[in-house]
């Protein structure tokens, strides 16, 4: 069983102390579902499953219309759906074409072979905001952590740390929310309007 030196540790949970006022950090799933559903935001998943074994650093893809870049010291290594860096002890950041104003996903550490292991997560998004917590075994949303901003502001990356030092960042899945455009909004609220006019009809 791994341990983790209490001055680690200590001085990992302080640094979270800097996360910033204009977003809303939740660790459940449903939480963030709901917040973003309220602020009308459109959330799509990454779910890495396009993706297996060894690929250069940086690798990109899209999601929901916003193009994503991974990159990694040492390049990424994929496997059934986790998204990892190659390399272990190194960090894992993703940008965006585009800010967000909704980031989430299933962060842990991996043994070699992708076995879940206990690890210490930090992760610093682009305006400062740390999240600091203890991972283990992947569950469903067991690791999940979510970000949201309330007021318009926008999220433009993310980087993972993880200690010890032998683990390897991984990712499950990543959502990431955006304003619909407007073509989207006078779409969904053309449906809308037609549902109504059924139902009274």
């Amino acid at each position: 069983m791994k341990t983790f030196a209490a001055t680690t540790f200590a001085a990992t949970v302080l640094s979270a102390s800097t996360a910033s006022a204009g977003l809303i950090t939740t660790a459940s799933k449903p939480v963030f579902d709901s917040i973003a559903a309220n602020l009308a935001l459109q959330v799509s998943e990454e779910t890495f499953d396009a993706y297996e074994g060894f690929t250069a650093s940086p690798t990109t893809g899209t999601v929901g219309g916003v193009s994503w870049t991974a990159s990694a010291s040492g390049g990424l290594l994929s496997r059934g759906g986790v998204f990892s860096t190659a390399r272990p002890g190194t960090a894992i950041q993703f940008t965006f074409s585009e800010p967000v104003n909704a980031l989430a996903g299933t962060f842990f550490a991996t043994a070699t072979d992708f076995t879940p292991v206990p690890a210490i997560l930090v992760a610093i998004l682009s305006d400062g905001t740390t999240w600091a917590n203890l991972t283990g075994p992947a569950e469903p949303y067991g690791n999940f952590v979510g970000f949201v901003s309330p007021n318009g502001a926008t999220i433009s990356s993310i980087t993972l740390n993880f200690s010890p030092t032998t683990a390897y960042a991984s990712v499950g899945s990543l959502w990431v929310g955006v304003v619909p455009a407007p073509g989207s909004v006078a779409l969904l609220g053309a449906a809308a309007l037609i549902g109504v006019r059924r139902r009274r009809a």
